[in-house]
């Protein structure tokens, strides 16, 4: 048989532990409730955690485009499809459909509609006078709802709401170019004076 160190009225010290009241309950799983959302918004704002870097040439990050693959001034779009977008190199006021004072240069358009998402590709052989902008051949025009829209980018028919979206684009020393798929800007009557200089 066993017997205690200590009598006194069978808890330790003396006193009867507390025992937790509803109430007491109730706080203590609220805090732990709030605790526990706000770290999970924290890390779903990104507070405190790195963001996942893209590789060079993925979707989602920076495409390099080598000086050969540069249209000439005023020469055919290219498309990069990696990128998802088409690369252009305009000449001072080309595109500028609504005279905002494009000065030329290169300009990268996302290739996404931005009515429905459709891709949209380049129509060397469209005719602007089907679309109110006679003596103007060429167009960017969307197989899925007939958007169509000029070299710049810029709408001139269809059911799309605004221009082509944007990407910047970054001239490398070596005339080659980087453009940011992470920084696409929807588009604006404003596209041809977001074209970048380039002198080859």
């Amino acid at each position: 048989m066993r017997y205690p160190l200590f009598v006194t009225d069978g808890h330790p010290g003396g006193r009867k532990p507390r025992t937790p009241t509803r109430r007491s309950f109730l706080r203590g799983s609220a805090a732990a409730f709030f605790v526990t959302v706000a770290g999970g918004v924290l890390a779903a704002c990104g507070g405190g955690v790195a963001r996942r870097e893209v590789p060079l040439g993925s979707f989602g990050g920076k495409i390099p485009v080598e000086k050969d693959q540069i249209p000439a001034p005023g020469g055919e779009p290219v498309l990069i499809p990696g990128g998802r977008f088409w690369l252009l190199n305009l000449k001072p006021g080309e595109g500028d459909i609504k005279k905002v004072g494009g000065a030329g240069g290169l300009i990268a358009l996302y290739t996404k509609c931005p009515h429905a998402g459709c891709q949209v590709p380049w129509q060397a052989e469209f005719d602007g006078a089907n679309v109110n902008q006679p003596g103007i051949i060429g167009w960017f025009r969307c197989p899925c709802h007939l958007s169509t829209f000029s070299r710049a980018g810029i709408l001139v028919s269809g059911p799309s709401s605004r221009p082509m979206s944007t990407m910047p684009i970054t001239v490398l020393q070596d005339g080659s170019l980087h453009v940011d798929t992470s920084k696409i800007t929807a588009g604006l009557a404003e596209n041809p004076k977001r074209t970048v200089p380039y002198a080859g």
